[in-house]
C-alpha cells in the first residue's frame, strides 16, 4: 500500500495507491488509518491523534483566562 501526502500552492493532495482519500469511502479510510495506527509506537505521535480526535468530536468549555500569565484554558470532553 501506498500512501502519499502532497501540500504546497493548491496542490494538497492525500492518495493511497493512487486514489484520492476524497474519493475513498469513510469506511475504507478508516481501514487505512487502523493500519497506521498498528504501526505506530511514538507515544507523543498516538497523543496527537487522541487529542485531534477528542477536540473534533468532543464538547468544548472555555474555563477562561489565567491571571498569572494570560494564557486561555479550554476543555474538550468526550463520553465514548
Amino acid at each position: 500500500m501506498k500512501l502519499e501526502y502532497t501540500d504546497g500552492c493548491i496542490c494538497t493532495s492525500l492518495t493511497v495507491d493512487g486514489k484520492e482519500t476524497v474519493d475513498m469511502s469513510g469506511e475504507a479510510l478508516k481501514e487505512v488509518i487502523r493500519k497506521l495506527l498498528d504501526r505506530e509506537s511514538d507515544l507523543a505521535i498516538l497523543q496527537d491523534i487522541w487529542r485531534d480526535l477528542v477536540m473534533s468530536q468532543g464538547e468544548f468549555e472555555d474555563l477562561g483566562q489565567c491571571e498569572e500569565c494570560g494564557d486561555y484554558i479550554t476543555r474538550y470532553t468526550l463520553e465514548i
